[in-house]
């Protein structure tokens, strides 16, 4: 009964997005550590007709299983709830849905709860689907946005990529290891496919005052190769990089995957623990510690220093990498998301009080006294062949205070915007 409860509240609390536009909604929600306990993955395939298939993977040890009334165990029950919008500027619901799932606990521990629901989406057109995840065992849910790309052959939705080692669809566009996959477009079977690769080589965005020395993206690839879809030609993630996929070179869009570093979003080697800390060190600092022979004693001796003792360390390094960790898994787009605008100011001050997004921009508050007022940041969605999530921070010397007062802060010992 309780789900049943849940349920009919999860629905009315979404259905009550569709009487205010979305760019009037406050989606802080989104990147608020405390809110997000389940972190699904959804790839947005378009079907021949008039709808798309939306597939679903999280790491089933996300959610919680209880015993069932029955003999199957251990049991977790959960349920999507969408709602599709032309845009983040329209108060017009095309269409909406419920479906719910049940999974009895697996015995490995890094199973995937995976599957699909279909959405109605009739046009050559652009669409976002507002997405709530709901575990009804533990009574919660998350919520997401995902774009619907329908308005041409190269359209990043038009592909899926097949994981050869399990015969599943990949549902994430980012990868931390090599895979063998195979690509599937949903129209032109028989058409070759051109394939890209570039070399993953940018480094972390400038601060938020002054000019922006970030090296600009490249369109210039590194590697080329045919590949022959029709006859279910396969192809390897063999390095680390960007693979674009296409039926046109002349035309920027594709379909994209990224690989990344083994284990990523996480960071599990000393260089990448070294390298996210670049924001709050000066330079003879950072090139100590990375040509440090220890470098993880050489991390943790930073730390150290500037926590005063280990226990207010723990606080520092669990509070600033959980951060970078949280960037990688929300900000990421054609670069690592602690690296980008949006992931610097994300872990130098912490989530933001409000997000409002509209079709061509975000835009962060936050409202807490830093001694020099409550701070807005600007961020300008960019055209990016490789991603919908690359956003570039307007920069003003107005930030030049704020930025060095957190960064002082973090530096005397102290967490900038620690509670939120």
């Amino acid at each position: 009964m309780k789900k049943y409860l849940l349920l009919i509240t999860v629905i009315v609390l979404v259905s009550c997005s569709g009487s205010k536009k979305l760019s009037n909604q406050n989606l802080a929600y989104l990147v608020a550590p405390g809110l997000n306990f389940i972190y699904p993955d959804y790839k947005v395939y378009n079907l021949k007709g008039d709808s798309c298939r939306v597939f679903f993977s999280l790491d089933a040890s996300e959610l919680l299983f209880m015993k069932a009334d029955d003999s199957l165990g251990f049991m977790a029950e959960y349920g999507f709830t969408y709602e599709l919008f032309r845009d983040y500027e329209s108060k017009q619901l095309l269409d909406s849905g419920q479906i719910n799932f049940v999974l009895q606990q697996p015995t490995d521990s890094l199973s995937k709860a995976t599957g699909y629901f279909d959405v109605h989406a009739p046009d050559s057109s652009n669409y976002v689907l507002n997405i709530l995840l709901t575990d009804f065992n533990r009574r919660q849910a998350v919520g997401g946005f995902i774009t619907i790309d329908r308005t041409g052959q190269q359209s990043p939705d038009n592909f899926i990529a097949i994981d050869m080692r399990t015969g599943k669809p990949m549902v994430s566009s980012l990868t931390d290891r090599e895979q063998r996959i195979r690509i599937l477009p949903s129209e032109n079977e028989n058409r070759k496919l051109y394939v890209r690769y570039f070399k993953n080589r940018y480094g972390l965005t400038s601060p938020p005052f002054g000019n922006d020395l970030t090296k600009p993206l490249s369109y210039s690839s590194d590697g080329f190769q045919l590949l022959d879809v029709a006859n279910r030609e396969e192809y390897i993630l063999d390095k680390p990089g960007i693979y674009h996929f296409q039926y046109d070179t002349m035309i920027k869009e594709g379909f994209t995957i990224f690989r990344f570093d083994e284990d990523f979003p996480k960071l599990t080697d000393a260089a990448s623990l070294i390298e996210s800390i670049r924001f709050l060190t000066t330079r003879e600092e950072f090139d100590k510690i990375s040509n440090s022979k220890n470098q993880k004693q050489a991390v943790d001796e930073f730390w150290l220093k500037m926590a005063g003792n280990r226990e207010r360390a723990r606080v520092l390094i669990r509070n600033y990498y959980s951060r970078v960790q949280l960037a990688n898994r929300f900000f990421t787009s054609y670069l690592e998301g602690w690296k980008s605008d949006r992931g610097l100011i994300y872990i130098i001050f912490g989530p933001p009080n409000t997000i409002y997004r509209t079709n061509e921009s975000e835009t962060w508050n936050y409202s807490q006294n830093y001694s020099y007022g409550p701070l807005n940041f600007t961020f300008d969605k960019l055209f990016n062949p490789f991603t919908n999530n690359d956003y570039k921070l307007r920069r003003s010397n107005y930030y030049e205070m704020p930025w060095y007062r957190a960064v002082d802060s973090w530096r005397d010992g102290r967490v900038v915007n620690e509670n939120n």
